[in-house]
């Protein structure tokens, strides 16, 4: 039995990296946009199978509460998860890990109907949420998130509009936390692919302009393709180590030929609509050393997390020193040796790292997040 629960185990983490590996939102129109009706028509299309609304006030609704057991608990080992003394929050949005074809949208909460994969919800909160819980208090909604058919197929309308549901209700779990949770605390805004895409029209719809802003410590929208100078002046990329109310963004590669952009088509939020990001050059912060399309030896990798479970359910050992990193191109390129655990069968393959975004560089995170807080708690 033993056997065939490791074997159930490394099936599961097989899967869920397969999973997040193909979520791209990409679009094939240059700029989507919505009049009244033609949104109606869209969502009237899929209204059959919509499922049911997150009620968020429910902790059923929530992958990661501070105040829950969960997997935005687990550290590494010789590390402290904090979240009982943070003095700040981070606000995690999860990426794409529903690979339904019955379904637009994912239902949002685990355990029934057994098509909303929230085993690989809790997979991507334990290799990336988890980064957080040495500054802040973890809150990670669970959404009703888009299929990852629905982002290969650009030229379908009901992509958009299953996008547009994810994101209603990231906004509705956005706006509770405010009101009920933060209690005025300084906070982040962390996502991955998906996840990113989102946090990038929160950020344009509830943060930039507004009181919140004053609060907001950094914005990490990782694996989901931005443009430099995104917000202009109003929230700016992020080009310094402590800098607060910032941008950070990076595209992992190995590989530097490899199209993150899918020829330019890669899904943006700008200007009130999505957009094709088109020719316009990436941000690329380098999580070595926190600069802009910058280069960074392996000396300051201070350590990536492998993408297994430890046998008794912990997070791995980091790897310190595992990769170095450069910005070409606009793309972060890495160096991953012959042994790395993150080649192989659980890699993406001809050079795409998207997966490993956050784990080539855990514990680089990990130590910038709590600069960055304690940055903002001194101003």
């Amino acid at each position: 039995m033993s056997l065939l629960r490791g074997l159930q185990a490394v099936a599961a983490g097989l899967l869920l990296t397969f999973l997040l590996v193909l979520d791209a939102p990409h679009c094939a129109q240059a700029k989507v946009r919505r009049p009244l009706r033609d949104w109606l028509a869209q969502r009237t299309a899929i209204a059959g199978t919509l499922p049911p609304a997150p009620d968020y006030a429910q902790r059923e609704y929530w992958a990661a509460l501070p105040d829950m057991r969960d997997a935005a608990d687990l550290v590494p080992p010789g590390e402290v998860d904090r979240q009982a003394v943070a003095h700040a929050d981070v606000f995690y949005i999860h990426p794409t890990t529903y690979f339904g074809r019955v379904r637009w949208n994912a239902p949002a909460s685990p355990g029934r109907g057994g098509e909303r994969g929230g085993l690989s919800v809790d997979g991507a909160i334990r290799e990336q949420a988890t980064v957080f819980n040495d500054c802040c208090r973890v809150f990670a909604p669970r959404y009703r998130q888009a299929t990852v058919f629905a982002l290969t197929r650009p030229d379908d309308p009901r992509s958009v509009a299953a996008l547009d549901l994810a994101y209603e209700d990231v906004l509705r779990a956005f706006d509770f936390y405010i009101a009920h949770q933060n209690q005025g605390r300084p906070f982040i805004v962390a996502g991955h692919s998906q996840g990113s895409l989102h946090a990038m029209r929160l950020i344009q719809e509830r943060i930039a302009g507004t009181q919140l802003a004053r609060r907001l410590v950094a914005v990490f929208m990782i694996g989901s393709p931005a443009p430099r100078g995104l917000l202009g002046r109003a929230i700016p990329d992020c080009a310094a180590a402590t800098q607060t109310r910032c941008l950070v963004d990076w595209n992992t590669v190995s590989n530097a030929r490899v199209n993150r952009t899918r020829d330019g088509t890669a899904l943006i939020w700008s200007h009130g609509q999505y957009e094709q990001i088109g020719s316009r050059a990436l941000l690329c912060v380098n999580p070595l050393n926190w600069r802009i399309d910058s280069a960074a030896p392996s000396s300051l990798n201070l350590g990536a997390l492998p993408p297994l479970l430890s046998p008794n359910g912990t997070l791995p050992t980091v790897l310190p020193g595992h990769t170095e990193a450069a910005c070409l191109d606009h793309l972060l390129v890495v160096d991953l040796p012959p042994s790395s655990p993150f080649r192989g069968s659980l890699s993406l393959g001809q050079g795409n790292d998207h997966v490993y975004d956050y784990n080539l560089f855990y514990m680089n995170l990990r130590r910038n997040a709590s600069a960055r807080v304690n940055a903002m708690l001194g101003q």
